[in-house]
């Protein structure tokens, strides 16, 4: 049986959810890459990092510790329960990336404790020129309409973005959520909040496409505090863009759409088909990459798990190699946006 799958838009029957899945063939799914080797040309990636004492509402006591859990890529810290993501940036910058970071700013007249961040003014006064990938990290700044189409070209361009949420990441259970949440839409993704500590196994049949180039030579990969990603099928078909979904979540999943309020968190559900822990997207010339929680990449000793477990390092080198890479303007691509599923091999 072929392992991929075309997962139509579902369609309301009464008060049921159908889906309608049939089985392509696997030369008209999907071009890429034969090997995840990084970029012959070296690939400029950028970390947008929150402002500084906006982070860590769930754990942090001070204002250091608030900029702490912001996962900035200069953070050396190998202490036990670290939020660094130095090692993922040295591990980049060793296999031929130039790395750079861009932190949001603190909001005027706030000389100390929680602030809330300046958004960066993509497509103002910063320009993204020059940059190849475009991490969206730790930032929970409110983005305007303008400041999100300077991103969108850039990815329909031939850039490259990836999206890693966690509530750690802001002030409260939906800042970073919220602010990830007006460039996803452009993509039919929506992000979720914290729930959930897992791994994903190749062995247990949980890579439901085992041969992509994200999974290349990665068995299992783990988080601790996960932020799945929800593919909104029709929403991605109408803007173009094609989802491949690569591992699904598992147990519930805590939305981030829905009735609550401020320092609340949002209801839980059962986990579907839809909910990534990763994903892979193509929208234009360019590649979006969904990863479902920041502690995979820590540094070692990293709270809840980091870089040296599992197969965790060689996950990051796949995503931002598949990031870099912008899709050939020769390929195929199954018209106007589609969601792929893979079957899990227990099922073939």
């Amino acid at each position: 049986m072929n392992p991929m799958a075309r997962l139509a838009p579902a369609r309301a029957h009464g008060s049921a959810r159908l889906l309608r899945v049939r089985s392509l063939c696997s030369a008209a799914v999907l071009a890429v890459p034969a090997a995840l080797a990084p970029p012959a040309a070296a690939k400029s990636v950028l970390f947008v990092r929150g402002a500084d004492r906006s982070g860590g509402f769930l754990e942090a006591g001070d204002d250091s510790e608030r900029t702490e859990q912001l996962a900035d890529v200069d953070n050396q810290a190998t202490f036990g329960g670290n939020h660094g993501w130095f090692e993922l940036a040295e591990t980049l910058r060793g296999a031929g990336y130039q790395v750079s970071q861009v932190k949001e700013s603190v909001e005027p007249g706030k000389p100390n404790g929680p602030t809330d961040g300046v958004a960066v003014d993509f497509g103002g006064a910063f320009s993204l020129d020059g940059y190849d990938v475009v991490v969206m990290g730790s930032n929970n700044a409110r983005y305007s309409p303008a400041q999100v189409d300077a991103l969108e070209s850039f990815v329909r361009g031939g850039g490259g973005a990836i999206f890693i949420s966690d509530a750690n990441f802001g002030s409260d259970w939906a800042d970073a959520s919220d602010s990830d949440q007006p460039f996803l839409d452009r993509f039919g993704l929506v992000v979720n909040q914290d729930r959930g500590t897992y791994a994903i196994e190749q062995a247990a049949g949980e890579f439901l496409l085992p041969d992509h180039p994200l999974l290349r030579g990665v068995d299992r990969f783990d988080g601790e505090g996960v932020t799945p990603i929800t593919v909104d099928a029709a929403a991605a078909a109408a803007a173009g863009v094609t989802v491949e979904v690569l591992a699904t979540a598992e147990g519930s999943v805590r939305r981030n759409r829905g009735p609550f309020g401020a320092n609340q968190r949002g209801p839980a559900t059962p986990a579907t088909a839809e909910d990534a822990v990763l994903l892979a997207a193509q929208a234009g010339a360019g590649r979006v990459v969904g990863l479902f929680d920041r502690n995979t990449f820590f540094n070692r000793n990293g709270a809840g798990t980091d870089i040296d477990r599992l197969d965790n390092r060689q996950l990051a080198l796949n995503v931002f190699a598949y990031a870099a890479v912008p899709e050939p303007a020769s390929a195929a691509l199954l018209g106007a946006g589609a969601l792929l599923l893979g079957r899990r091999r227990s099922a073939d």
